[in-house]
């Protein structure tokens, strides 16, 4: 059953102040993001765009809503009418600002299609359970449309509701179907260091960081690691965590602060949300570990660490990574290599840094 992509980019934007269709998640238009998710499951991908100064600048086919003002439906109605004209059986549809719905879940759905054959949504929070602008519409979801639009009914969410679809659980949290509404919603551009445990990841990271500083960036980081303790037992703050039971404990002081406490019961949040919620202000973060989060990357491999590298060299390019800092060139990388002992190692680090994401 033939399949066409949508991205839904036809909104205005105005709580966010310009077009959301070309703001950056890590270095890449928001319109790159959900076109390359919907390609990995996708016959083909269109993009529905109402501005033509927006459209010009999308590197798929773009074409407008056929019935102008009709908020989201009318985008869908634009997409099901391309399909129809093209032979696709169905439409996914992908709201631009949804950047955190990834191609797993997106196959998970169109697995789920494939079994029911109807309207197929993933499982989300209130208020519907679902989210009608990550989903799936067969052509024959146009004859209720059009009489939804015709009567001016274009509640997106009511509108599916009606439609009694199909449910799928993708794996994702109800976060994970969060809008980008505002430039606070995005986090600042990060690039993970990754690598092998001893390969060098932390004198990578430090020096990439300090040059990234040295040209004027203001540079935050993040490392992951594992059962770390920062308070000393018997400190007031130590006091404050461990005998009151506080969840998280603030030091403030004139020059410094620090944070501490537990994720709770919903665990770890995503690097995106960490992001977000402490460095927001950053212009650049460089980040160590997090090998499996969906940001650009730089391994680092050195032979003697580990006999084979994080990411399999001939992947590189398709898992993420902008370059490799090794001992072994000769390996068949699809990436731009970098000798680990040769001069200059962090300079060029943060040329790919500045270069693909600032």
């Amino acid at each position: 059953m033939s399949l066409l992509g949508a991205i839904l980019a036809g909104g205005g934007s105005r709580r966010f102040g310009s077009p959301k269709t070309l703001a950056r998640l890590h270095g890449r238009p928001l319109w790159q993001v959900a076109a390359e998710r919907l390609g990995a499951v996708c016959d083909e991908v269109v993009a529905i765009v109402n501005h033509p100064q927006v459209a010009h600048q999308v590197e798929v086919e773009t074409l407008p809503d056929r019935r102008p003002l009709m908020g989201p439906l009318g985008g869908i109605d634009a997409a099901l009418g391309r399909a129809l004209q093209s032979g696709h059986e169905a439409v996914l549809v992908l709201a631009v600002d949804m950047p955190w719905v990834g191609a797993g879940a997106l196959q998970r759905l169109v697995e789920g299609w494939r079994r029911q054959a109807g309207v197929t949504l993933p499982r989300a929070g209130p208020p519907w359970g679902f989210h009608p602008l990550c989903g799936i519409y067969p052509l024959n979801v146009l004859v209720p449309l059009t009489d939804a639009l015709n009567e001016r009914r274009l509640e997106s969410g009511a509108f599916a509701g009606s439609l009694d679809p199909v449910v799928v659980d993708t794996g994702l949290a109800p976060a994970d179907f969060r809008s980008v509404n505002r430039r606070a919603d995005l986090p600042p551009p990060a690039l993970a260091i990754i690598g092998n445990k001893k390969s060098g990841k932390t004198t990578l990271a430090v020096s990439v960081i300090a040059e990234l500083a040295r040209r004027g960036r203001l540079v935050m980081s993040v490392k992951h690691g594992h059962h770390f303790q920062l308070d000393t037992p018997g400190t007031d703050s130590w006091r404050h965590r461990h005998e009151g039971h506080a969840e998280r404990v603030l030091l403030a002081g004139p020059d410094e602060f620090s944070l501490m406490g537990n994720w709770g019961a919903a665990g770890e949040p995503s690097l995106d949300r960490l992001l977000v919620s402490h460095l927001g202000e950053a212009e650049i973060v460089v980040v160590e570990g997090f090998r499996r989060a969906a940001v650009p990357k730089v391994e680092i491999f050195r032979a003697e660490a580990q006999p084979e590298p994080v990411v399999p060299p001939e992947e590189a390019r398709k898992r993420g990574v902008l370059a490799v800092v090794t001992d072994r060139p000769g390996l068949p990388w699809s990436v731009p290599v970098i000798a680990a002992d040769g001069r200059g190692v962090a300079g060029r680090v943060a040329d790919i840094a500045e270069e693909h994401m600032l």
